[in-house]
């Protein structure tokens, strides 16, 4: 893509159709989902993936799980 293109694009995003923001509209699905469930308003960057973040072993996946529950007032 060269950069005449590449500000056709920005201008289109701007100004006329905004490209899509798939992860962002998960977040906001995913917070609204847990809000009523949750002490603290969910933060909906946390559920945006982090690309340069290290895969997990699957006990961190469990803990991690484990806490969310316990954030949600389950044992």
């Amino acid at each position: 893509m060269d950069s005449r293109e590449f500000s056709t694009w920005i201008a289109c995003s701007r100004w006329f159709v905004p490209l899509d923001d798939s992860w962002g509209q998960t977040a906001m699905l995913a917070t609204s989902i847990l809000a009523p469930y949750s002490k603290t308003p969910p933060d909906p960057e946390k559920f945006i993936p982090i690309e340069d973040r290290a895969p997990k072993h699957p006990k961190q996946i469990q803990d991690t799980l484990l806490q969310m529950a316990r954030d949600l007032g389950q044992k």
